[in-house]
């Protein structure tokens, strides 16, 4: 597996290159707010039909630089774009996971032309809402006074109560005291109050929107809210909680497999 920088005009971005030039559309697969590229995927990629698969870290993950300024989803969004023509690629297939999500929502809206087939995974659209803003606010809290608190907090809402009830204590404590990734706070802070809407419409490939139906971090309403705003798509639920590679991975890349070859 190759690992490649590309520049914007505002950070750099790192980002894993798995079986290239393998076939016409590569797919691109983006991670979610506390996580990098092959934490999130890197156990799967062969469970991907055979292709080129692109794995970025973006925004103060894996190797990529942070902006100075407020962090928002058309900067994350410029890093993806910035891989899609270094790559030489006319259309990619993108699937993005939570955070991930709304910045391949925002790709697709932007620049139609580049996208093949685009797949949501878990995705919201804005922060108008006052259980969301309930949970991202004492998210956002606990990481910058209390982290590892926060990764409790965050562990309790990513897992589903009976995968989590079933899970190994002394594992549970050995997770909740690693080390976050730089500045998370700030891609909570995104999370929090993005706002995508006007964009949905404009998005015009072929959608799947993915629901985690266990899910309590964003839960399966905000991802029916998504669905019902973009033109040429289709909704499905994944019986797994919010952090479906861990919990749920197979029947997830299965149904993202099948839609990618229709």
């Amino acid at each position: 597996m190759n690992k490649v920088f590309v520049s914007t005009n505002h950070s750099h971005c790192s980002y894993h290159i798995y079986q290239p030039n393998q076939s016409d559309y590569p797919l691109i697969l983006l991670h979610g707010t506390n996580s990098d590229g092959l934490a999130s995927y890197g156990a799967l990629l062969d469970a991907f039909d055979h292709r080129e698969i692109i794995v970025p870290d973006y925004a103060g993950c894996g190797d990529s630089s942070l902006p100075e300024h407020d962090l928002t989803v058309s900067f994350l969004a410029d890093q993806v774009i910035a891989i899609i023509k270094e790559r030489g690629s006319k259309k990619v297939d993108l699937v993005g996971h939570s955070l991930g999500a709304t910045v391949a929502a925002y790709v697709a809206a932007q620049h139609p032309d580049f996208i093949n087939r685009l797949v949501l995974s878990a995705p919201w659209c804005h922060g108008d809402d006052p259980r969301h803003q309930l949970v991202f606010n004492t998210w956002q809290t606990l990481e910058e006074t209390a982290p590892q608190q926060a990764t409790a907090f965050g562990l309790s809402h990513v897992l589903s109560p009976t995968f989590l009830a079933n899970m190994d204590p002394e594992l549970i404590a050995r997770i909740c005291a690693t080390k976050g990734l730089t500045d998370t706070y700030r891609r909570i802070a995104l999370g929090k109050d993005l706002d995508i809407r006007q964009h949905l419409s404009k998005i015009q490939a072929p959608t799947l929107v993915l629901a985690m139906a266990f899910d309590t971090l964003v839960p399966p309403y905000r991802a029916q809210e998504v669905q019902s705003a973009i033109p040429n798509s289709e909704y499905d639920e994944i019986p797994s909680g919010h952090a479906v590679q861990l919990e749920s991975p197979y029947p997830w890349v299965n149904r993202i497999n099948t839609f990618l070859q229709d």
